[in-house]
């Protein structure tokens, strides 16, 4: 998660200061300044759009968002787990119009939105934690 360039993301849709107006909407990153957080995302031929990371969306892993399925299924609407099982099938696919899909029917209410992404500030800060964990475990193993 180095280089987010080409990663889709979709801008918060109560994110109240959008200049470019994409609130909800889907784009693609083009260039990031994490030192700075900042987020270029580009929404075809409109303008560019700068944004912090914790202003982006992003699907939670696959194996993530369907095991936390499975093990709340008993909460859910039918409605909702219908949404997320498609939302997980349509990640398995991996091209990048079935995550365009994805993440845009990850928005179709409140409730598959909160459960099926993550902000982009704490994807990258899972991201970080991992990495961190592993150079701590690889200094063990010497």
């Amino acid at each position: 998660m180095d280089d987010l360039t080409g990663n889709l993301v979709m801008v918060h849709p109560k994110l109240e200061n959008d200049p470019v107006n994409r609130q909800a909407q889907v784009g693609i990153i083009t260039s990031a300044d994490l030192a700075k957080d900042e987020v270029y995302v580009g929404f075809g031929n409109s303008p560019l759009g700068l944004y912090s990371t914790n202003a982006l969306l992003v699907l939670k892993p696959h194996n993530d968002l369907y095991q936390d399925i499975l093990t709340n299924i008993k909460n859910m609407d039918t409605p909702d787990f219908k949404t997320l099982m498609e939302i997980t099938i349509l990640q398995e696919k991996g091209s990048v119009n079935s995550l365009r899909d994805a993440i845009e029917l990850a928005a179709t209410n409140e409730r598959t939105l909160a459960y099926s992404t993550v902000s982009l500030q704490d994807k990258l800060g899972l991201v970080r934690e991992e990495s961190h964990q592993q150079q701590i475990t690889a200094g063990v193993g010497r």
